[in-house]
Protein backbone atom coordinates (compact mmCIF):
# COMPACT_ATOMS: atom_id res chain seq x y z
CA UNK A 1 0.00 0.00 0.00
CA UNK A 2 1.04 3.54 -0.66
CA UNK A 3 -0.97 6.70 -0.17
CA UNK A 4 -1.48 10.02 -1.94
CA UNK A 5 -2.74 13.05 0.00
CA UNK A 6 -5.83 14.49 -1.66
CA UNK A 7 -5.27 18.18 -2.37
CA UNK A 8 -7.10 20.42 0.10
CA UNK A 9 -8.05 17.51 2.36
CA UNK A 10 -4.90 16.51 4.27
CA UNK A 11 -6.64 13.76 6.25
CA UNK A 12 -7.92 12.03 3.10
CA UNK A 13 -5.65 9.81 1.05
CA UNK A 14 -5.87 7.52 -1.90
CA UNK A 15 -4.37 4.23 -0.73
CA UNK A 16 -3.10 1.49 -2.98
CA UNK A 17 -2.48 -2.25 -2.70
CA UNK A 18 -1.02 -4.51 -5.35
CA UNK A 19 -2.38 -8.01 -5.65
CA UNK A 20 -1.07 -10.87 -7.76
CA UNK A 21 -3.25 -13.94 -8.27
CA UNK A 22 -2.09 -17.40 -7.19
CA UNK A 23 -3.70 -20.14 -9.27
CA UNK A 24 -3.98 -23.92 -9.16
CA UNK A 25 -3.29 -26.42 -11.94
CA UNK A 26 -6.74 -25.76 -13.42
CA UNK A 27 -5.90 -22.02 -13.61
CA UNK A 28 -8.51 -21.22 -10.95
CA UNK A 29 -7.53 -18.37 -8.62
CA UNK A 30 -7.15 -19.59 -5.04
CA UNK A 31 -5.80 -16.38 -3.54
CA UNK A 32 -3.70 -13.25 -3.99
CA UNK A 33 -0.35 -12.10 -2.71
CA UNK A 34 -0.86 -8.57 -1.38
CA UNK A 35 1.98 -6.22 -2.31
CA UNK A 36 3.21 -2.76 -1.38
CA UNK A 37 2.42 -0.03 -3.91
CA UNK A 38 3.71 3.50 -3.55
CA UNK A 39 1.19 4.98 -5.99
CA UNK A 40 -1.61 3.97 -8.34
CA UNK A 41 0.67 3.59 -11.37
CA UNK A 42 3.33 1.52 -9.60
CA UNK A 43 3.99 -1.89 -11.14
CA UNK A 44 6.64 -3.21 -8.75
CA UNK A 45 7.37 -3.32 -5.04
CA UNK A 46 10.40 -4.10 -2.94
CA UNK A 47 9.11 -7.63 -2.41
CA UNK A 48 9.07 -8.27 -6.15
CA UNK A 49 12.55 -6.92 -6.85
CA UNK A 50 14.28 -8.84 -4.07
CA UNK A 51 14.73 -5.75 -1.88
CA UNK A 52 13.52 -5.95 1.69
CA UNK A 53 10.21 -4.02 1.62
CA UNK A 54 10.70 -3.14 5.26
CA UNK A 55 8.43 -2.84 8.25
CA UNK A 56 6.85 0.38 6.95
CA UNK A 57 5.65 -1.27 3.76
CA UNK A 58 4.40 -4.30 5.69
CA UNK A 59 2.50 -2.02 8.07
CA UNK A 60 1.01 -0.08 5.16
CA UNK A 61 -0.28 -3.22 3.45
CA UNK A 62 -1.82 -4.56 6.68
CA UNK A 63 -3.54 -1.26 7.47
CA UNK A 64 -4.92 -0.92 3.95
CA UNK A 65 -6.03 -4.54 3.76
CA UNK A 66 -7.89 -4.69 7.04
CA UNK A 67 -9.02 -1.11 7.71
CA UNK A 68 -9.30 0.63 4.33
CA UNK A 69 -10.43 -2.07 1.90
CA UNK A 70 -11.38 -5.09 3.98
CA UNK A 71 -9.80 -8.45 3.19
CA UNK A 72 -12.89 -9.80 1.40
CA UNK A 73 -12.93 -6.84 -0.97
CA UNK A 74 -9.36 -7.60 -2.02
CA UNK A 75 -9.42 -11.39 -2.21
CA UNK A 76 -13.10 -12.33 -2.48
CA UNK A 77 -13.53 -15.85 -1.17
CA UNK A 78 -9.84 -16.69 -1.66
CA UNK A 79 -6.76 -16.41 0.52
CA UNK A 80 -4.73 -13.27 1.17
CA UNK A 81 -0.97 -13.92 1.30
CA UNK A 82 0.57 -11.16 3.47
CA UNK A 83 4.33 -10.62 3.67
CA UNK A 84 5.58 -10.17 7.23
CA UNK A 85 8.93 -8.94 8.50
CA UNK A 86 10.67 -10.07 11.68
CA UNK A 87 8.93 -7.79 14.25
CA UNK A 88 5.54 -9.26 13.37
CA UNK A 89 6.73 -12.73 14.39
CA UNK A 90 8.63 -11.91 17.57
CA UNK A 91 6.05 -9.57 19.16
CA UNK A 92 3.19 -11.51 20.75
CA UNK A 93 0.62 -8.82 19.87
CA UNK A 94 1.94 -7.54 16.52
CA UNK A 95 -0.52 -9.44 14.28
CA UNK A 96 -3.87 -7.90 15.24
CA UNK A 97 -6.18 -9.51 12.68
CA UNK A 98 -7.99 -12.85 12.68
CA UNK A 99 -6.42 -15.91 11.03
CA UNK A 100 -9.37 -16.69 8.74
CA UNK A 101 -8.51 -16.10 5.11
CA UNK A 102 -4.91 -15.00 5.63
CA UNK A 103 -1.58 -16.68 4.95
CA UNK A 104 1.45 -15.19 6.72
CA UNK A 105 4.54 -15.22 4.51
CA UNK A 106 7.91 -15.52 6.24
CA UNK A 107 10.15 -13.38 4.03
CA UNK A 108 13.59 -14.57 3.11
CA UNK A 109 15.14 -11.19 4.05
CA UNK A 110 15.76 -11.83 7.76
CA UNK A 111 17.38 -14.73 9.63
CA UNK A 112 15.22 -17.27 11.44
CA UNK A 113 16.50 -17.37 15.00
CA UNK A 114 14.87 -18.97 18.05
CA UNK A 115 12.57 -15.97 18.60
CA UNK A 116 11.26 -16.05 15.04
CA UNK A 117 10.80 -19.83 15.10
CA UNK A 118 8.84 -19.58 18.36
CA UNK A 119 6.71 -16.79 16.90
CA UNK A 120 5.89 -18.78 13.78
CA UNK A 121 4.83 -21.75 15.90
CA UNK A 122 2.73 -19.53 18.18
CA UNK A 123 0.90 -18.01 15.20
CA UNK A 124 0.35 -21.40 13.61
CA UNK A 125 -1.08 -22.73 16.88
CA UNK A 126 -3.34 -19.66 17.00
CA UNK A 127 -4.86 -20.76 13.70
CA UNK A 128 -2.81 -18.84 11.16
CA UNK A 129 -1.55 -20.45 7.98
CA UNK A 130 2.16 -19.96 7.28
CA UNK A 131 4.08 -19.81 4.00
CA UNK A 132 7.85 -19.76 3.52
CA UNK A 133 8.79 -17.29 0.78
CA UNK A 134 11.64 -17.81 -1.73
CA UNK A 135 12.71 -21.06 -0.07
CA UNK A 136 16.18 -22.45 -0.78
CA UNK A 137 17.81 -25.47 0.82
CA UNK A 138 21.04 -23.59 1.50
CA UNK A 139 19.08 -21.36 3.93
CA UNK A 140 19.45 -23.91 6.70
CA UNK A 141 17.73 -21.69 9.27
CA UNK A 142 14.46 -21.96 7.34
CA UNK A 143 14.37 -25.75 7.26
CA UNK A 144 13.36 -25.67 10.94
CA UNK A 145 10.10 -23.93 9.93
CA UNK A 146 8.89 -26.66 7.57
CA UNK A 147 6.87 -28.43 10.27
CA UNK A 148 4.88 -25.24 10.89
CA UNK A 149 4.41 -24.24 7.26
CA UNK A 150 1.50 -25.10 4.96
CA UNK A 151 2.94 -23.52 1.82
CA UNK A 152 6.48 -23.30 0.50
CA UNK A 153 7.02 -20.73 -2.26
CA UNK A 154 9.92 -21.33 -4.63
CA UNK A 155 11.25 -18.63 -6.94
CA UNK A 156 12.03 -20.85 -9.91
CA UNK A 157 14.36 -18.24 -11.45
CA UNK A 158 16.78 -18.83 -8.57
CA UNK A 159 17.37 -22.50 -9.41
CA UNK A 160 19.26 -23.72 -12.47
CA UNK A 161 19.70 -27.15 -14.01
CA UNK A 162 18.50 -29.94 -11.75
CA UNK A 163 18.28 -27.61 -8.74
CA UNK A 164 14.54 -27.10 -9.01
CA UNK A 165 13.73 -30.80 -9.39
CA UNK A 166 16.04 -31.65 -6.49
CA UNK A 167 14.41 -29.01 -4.25
CA UNK A 168 10.94 -30.31 -5.07
CA UNK A 169 11.96 -33.91 -4.41
CA UNK A 170 13.39 -33.04 -1.00
CA UNK A 171 10.32 -31.02 -0.01
CA UNK A 172 8.07 -33.99 -0.81
CA UNK A 173 9.27 -35.50 2.46
CA UNK A 174 7.38 -32.70 4.24
CA UNK A 175 3.64 -32.06 4.45
CA UNK A 176 3.61 -28.81 2.46
CA UNK A 177 2.01 -27.43 -0.70
CA UNK A 178 4.45 -26.04 -3.27
CA UNK A 179 3.93 -22.67 -4.94
CA UNK A 180 5.96 -21.88 -8.07
CA UNK A 181 6.83 -18.16 -8.18
CA UNK A 182 8.13 -16.23 -11.22
CA UNK A 183 6.34 -18.40 -13.77
CA UNK A 184 7.20 -16.17 -16.73
CA UNK A 185 6.77 -18.43 -19.78
CA UNK A 186 4.71 -21.33 -21.06
CA UNK A 187 7.82 -23.51 -20.67
CA UNK A 188 8.12 -22.47 -17.01
CA UNK A 189 4.52 -23.51 -16.43
CA UNK A 190 4.93 -26.85 -18.21
CA UNK A 191 8.07 -27.63 -16.24
CA UNK A 192 6.52 -26.75 -12.86
CA UNK A 193 3.37 -28.71 -13.68
CA UNK A 194 5.45 -31.76 -14.56
CA UNK A 195 7.32 -31.45 -11.27
CA UNK A 196 4.03 -31.53 -9.36
CA UNK A 197 3.71 -27.98 -8.03
CA UNK A 198 0.23 -27.41 -6.62
CA UNK A 199 0.05 -23.64 -7.09
CA UNK A 200 1.53 -21.11 -9.53
CA UNK A 201 2.23 -17.39 -9.58
CA UNK A 202 3.85 -15.27 -12.27
CA UNK A 203 3.51 -12.95 -15.26
CA UNK A 204 2.76 -15.79 -17.67
CA UNK A 205 -0.42 -16.47 -15.72
CA UNK A 206 -1.63 -13.10 -14.44
CA UNK A 207 0.23 -9.88 -13.76
CA UNK A 208 -0.22 -7.96 -10.51
CA UNK A 209 -2.86 -5.24 -10.49
CA UNK A 210 -3.09 -2.20 -8.26
CA UNK A 211 -6.38 -1.44 -6.54
CA UNK A 212 -7.05 1.92 -4.89
CA UNK A 213 -9.55 3.46 -2.52
CA UNK A 214 -10.02 6.59 -0.44
CA UNK A 215 -9.20 6.33 3.25
CA UNK A 216 -9.50 8.69 6.19
CA UNK A 217 -6.32 8.92 8.26
CA UNK A 218 -6.59 9.08 12.04
CA UNK A 219 -4.79 11.87 13.84
CA UNK A 220 -1.42 10.84 15.24
CA UNK A 221 -2.23 12.90 18.34
CA UNK A 222 -5.45 10.98 18.94
CA UNK A 223 -3.71 7.66 18.31
CA UNK A 224 -0.94 8.50 20.77
CA UNK A 225 -3.53 9.57 23.35
CA UNK A 226 -5.19 6.16 23.02
CA UNK A 227 -1.83 4.44 23.44
CA UNK A 228 -1.17 6.47 26.58
CA UNK A 229 -4.52 5.41 28.02
CA UNK A 230 -3.95 1.76 27.22
CA UNK A 231 -1.07 1.49 29.69
CA UNK A 232 -3.41 2.41 32.56
CA UNK A 233 -4.57 -0.80 34.31
CA UNK A 234 -7.63 1.04 35.66
CA UNK A 235 -8.74 2.26 32.23
CA UNK A 236 -12.48 2.09 31.64
CA UNK A 237 -14.14 1.44 28.28
CA UNK A 238 -15.99 4.75 28.71
CA UNK A 239 -12.72 6.72 28.97
CA UNK A 240 -11.24 4.95 25.97
CA UNK A 241 -14.43 5.45 23.98
CA UNK A 242 -14.37 9.21 24.52
CA UNK A 243 -10.80 9.51 23.24
CA UNK A 244 -11.57 7.43 20.16
CA UNK A 245 -14.63 9.61 19.50
CA UNK A 246 -12.45 12.71 19.30
CA UNK A 247 -11.06 11.57 15.96
CA UNK A 248 -13.61 10.56 13.35
CA UNK A 249 -11.04 8.62 11.34
CA UNK A 250 -9.96 6.67 14.41
CA UNK A 251 -13.62 5.87 15.10
CA UNK A 252 -13.99 4.41 11.62
CA UNK A 253 -10.70 2.51 11.79
CA UNK A 254 -11.63 0.94 15.15
CA UNK A 255 -14.95 -0.29 13.71
CA UNK A 256 -13.19 -1.68 10.64
CA UNK A 257 -10.49 -3.33 12.75
CA UNK A 258 -13.08 -5.00 14.98
CA UNK A 259 -15.02 -6.33 12.01
CA UNK A 260 -11.78 -7.55 10.43
CA UNK A 261 -10.83 -9.29 13.67
CA UNK A 262 -14.25 -10.95 13.77
CA UNK A 263 -14.19 -11.99 10.12
CA UNK A 264 -15.27 -15.52 10.97
CA UNK A 265 -18.29 -14.39 12.98
CA UNK A 266 -21.72 -13.51 11.69
CA UNK A 267 -22.10 -10.49 13.93
CA UNK A 268 -20.98 -7.03 12.85
CA UNK A 269 -20.30 -4.18 15.25
CA UNK A 270 -22.35 -1.01 15.22
CA UNK A 271 -20.69 1.13 17.90
CA UNK A 272 -17.25 2.03 19.11
CA UNK A 273 -18.00 0.58 22.55
CA UNK A 274 -18.87 -2.83 21.10
CA UNK A 275 -15.78 -2.72 18.91
CA UNK A 276 -13.50 -1.82 21.83
CA UNK A 277 -14.90 -4.62 23.98
CA UNK A 278 -14.44 -7.11 21.15
CA UNK A 279 -10.89 -6.02 20.33
CA UNK A 280 -9.67 -5.83 23.91
CA UNK A 281 -6.84 -3.57 25.00
CA UNK A 282 -3.98 -5.66 23.62
CA UNK A 283 -5.34 -6.02 20.10
CA UNK A 284 -6.46 -2.38 20.04
CA UNK A 285 -2.97 -1.37 21.11
CA UNK A 286 -1.52 -3.33 18.18
CA UNK A 287 -3.82 -1.64 15.68
CA UNK A 288 -3.17 1.84 17.05
CA UNK A 289 0.58 1.25 17.06
CA UNK A 290 0.37 0.31 13.39
CA UNK A 291 -1.52 3.53 12.70
CA UNK A 292 1.11 5.59 14.50
CA UNK A 293 3.86 3.73 12.65
CA UNK A 294 2.20 4.61 9.36
CA UNK A 295 2.54 8.28 10.33
CA UNK A 296 -1.07 9.14 9.56
CA UNK A 297 -2.01 12.80 9.82
CA UNK A 298 -5.09 14.58 11.15
CA UNK A 299 -7.80 16.35 9.17
CA UNK A 300 -9.62 19.67 9.65
CA UNK A 301 -11.58 19.50 6.41
CA UNK A 302 -14.98 21.19 6.37
CA UNK A 303 -16.69 18.02 5.16
CA UNK A 304 -15.27 16.01 8.03
CA UNK A 305 -16.28 18.67 10.55
CA UNK A 306 -19.83 18.56 9.17
CA UNK A 307 -19.92 14.77 9.62
CA UNK A 308 -18.67 14.99 13.21
CA UNK A 309 -21.24 17.68 14.07
CA UNK A 310 -24.01 15.45 12.73
CA UNK A 311 -22.68 12.46 14.68
CA UNK A 312 -22.47 14.39 17.95
CA UNK A 313 -25.95 15.87 17.44
CA UNK A 314 -27.39 12.38 17.00
CA UNK A 315 -25.55 11.20 20.11
CA UNK A 316 -26.87 14.02 22.30
CA UNK A 317 -30.47 13.55 21.15
CA UNK A 318 -30.32 9.76 21.51
CA UNK A 319 -29.79 10.02 25.26
CA UNK A 320 -33.09 11.92 25.55
CA UNK A 321 -34.97 9.44 23.32
CA UNK A 322 -33.77 6.32 25.19
CA UNK A 323 -31.63 5.20 22.25
CA UNK A 324 -28.03 4.08 22.53
CA UNK A 325 -25.89 7.22 22.19
CA UNK A 326 -22.85 5.29 20.96
CA UNK A 327 -24.79 3.69 18.09
CA UNK A 328 -26.42 7.04 17.26
CA UNK A 329 -22.98 8.67 17.02
CA UNK A 330 -21.87 5.96 14.60
CA UNK A 331 -25.03 6.38 12.51
CA UNK A 332 -24.56 10.12 12.23
CA UNK A 333 -20.91 9.82 11.26
CA UNK A 334 -21.40 7.02 8.73
CA UNK A 335 -24.35 8.81 7.13
CA UNK A 336 -21.94 11.47 5.81
CA UNK A 337 -18.94 9.33 4.95
CA UNK A 338 -19.88 9.14 1.28
CA UNK A 339 -19.53 12.93 1.12
CA UNK A 340 -16.34 12.96 3.21
CA UNK A 341 -14.65 10.21 1.21
CA UNK A 342 -16.17 10.99 -2.17
CA UNK A 343 -17.30 7.41 -2.77
CA UNK A 344 -20.78 5.85 -3.21
CA UNK A 345 -22.69 5.20 -0.01
CA UNK A 346 -23.16 1.50 -0.79
CA UNK A 347 -19.37 1.18 -0.93
CA UNK A 348 -19.14 2.82 2.52
CA UNK A 349 -21.62 0.29 3.93
CA UNK A 350 -19.83 -2.65 2.34
CA UNK A 351 -16.47 -1.48 3.62
CA UNK A 352 -17.67 -1.07 7.20
CA UNK A 353 -19.74 -4.27 7.38
CA UNK A 354 -22.20 -2.74 9.87
CA UNK A 355 -24.94 -4.62 11.70
CA UNK A 356 -28.47 -5.08 10.32
CA UNK A 357 -30.33 -2.58 12.55
CA UNK A 358 -27.80 0.17 11.96
CA UNK A 359 -27.62 -0.63 8.27
CA UNK A 360 -31.41 -0.38 7.92
CA UNK A 361 -31.43 2.94 9.75
CA UNK A 362 -28.79 4.27 7.36
CA UNK A 363 -30.31 2.88 4.17
CA UNK A 364 -34.05 3.24 4.78
CA UNK A 365 -34.18 5.54 7.84
CA UNK A 366 -36.25 2.78 9.47
CA UNK A 367 -36.79 2.17 13.16
CA UNK A 368 -36.28 4.68 16.01
CA UNK A 369 -32.63 5.21 15.07
CA UNK A 370 -33.51 5.87 11.44
CA UNK A 371 -36.23 8.29 12.50
CA UNK A 372 -33.77 10.19 14.70
CA UNK A 373 -31.23 10.33 11.90
CA UNK A 374 -33.88 11.65 9.51
CA UNK A 375 -34.94 14.38 11.95
CA UNK A 376 -31.34 15.50 12.47
CA UNK A 377 -30.73 15.56 8.71
CA UNK A 378 -33.84 17.63 8.12
CA UNK A 379 -32.88 20.05 10.86
CA UNK A 380 -29.31 20.50 9.63
CA UNK A 381 -30.53 20.98 6.05
CA UNK A 382 -33.05 23.61 7.18
CA UNK A 383 -36.10 21.66 6.00
CA UNK A 384 -37.42 20.57 9.40
CA UNK A 385 -41.02 20.85 10.45
CA UNK A 386 -40.51 19.98 14.11
CA UNK A 387 -42.67 21.24 16.95
CA UNK A 388 -41.40 23.97 19.25
CA UNK A 389 -40.06 21.59 21.92
CA UNK A 390 -38.28 19.34 19.44
CA UNK A 391 -36.87 22.34 17.61
CA UNK A 392 -35.51 23.67 20.89
CA UNK A 393 -33.87 20.33 21.69
CA UNK A 394 -32.44 20.14 18.17
CA UNK A 395 -31.01 23.64 18.40
CA UNK A 396 -29.48 22.95 21.81
CA UNK A 397 -27.90 19.69 20.67
CA UNK A 398 -26.64 21.29 17.46
CA UNK A 399 -24.94 24.17 19.26
CA UNK A 400 -23.32 21.78 21.73
CA UNK A 401 -22.23 19.52 18.87
CA UNK A 402 -20.60 22.40 16.99
CA UNK A 403 -18.61 23.38 20.09
CA UNK A 404 -17.60 19.77 20.76
CA UNK A 405 -16.65 19.00 17.14
CA UNK A 406 -14.68 22.23 16.68
CA UNK A 407 -12.76 21.64 19.88
CA UNK A 408 -11.98 17.98 19.32
CA UNK A 409 -10.94 18.42 15.69
CA UNK A 410 -8.73 21.35 16.67
CA UNK A 411 -7.01 19.21 19.31
CA UNK A 412 -6.47 16.47 16.72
Amino acid sequence: MGSDVIAGLPGLRRVHVGRQPIVDAARSTVGYELLFRGHAEATTSGAETGVDPGDAATTAVILATFTAFGLRQLVGGGLGFVNLTRPFFVDDEAVPFAPEGTVLEVLETFPVDDEVAAGVRRLREAGFTVALDDFLWDQSDRIRLLDDATYVKINISQLCGDGLADTVARLRHHDVLLVAERVETAEDLRRCTDLGFELFQGYHLLRPETVSTTALDPSTVAALEVLALLVDPDLSIEELEQVVYRDAALTIRVLQAANAAASGARRRFSSVREALVMLGTQRLKSWVMLMVAANAGGSDAARLTDAVIRARTCELLAAVDDLRPDVAFTAGLVSRLDVVLGIPFDVVLERLGLSGELREALVARSGPLGALLGLVEDYLEGSHGCGDELSRRMAEAHVQAIAWATGTLARA
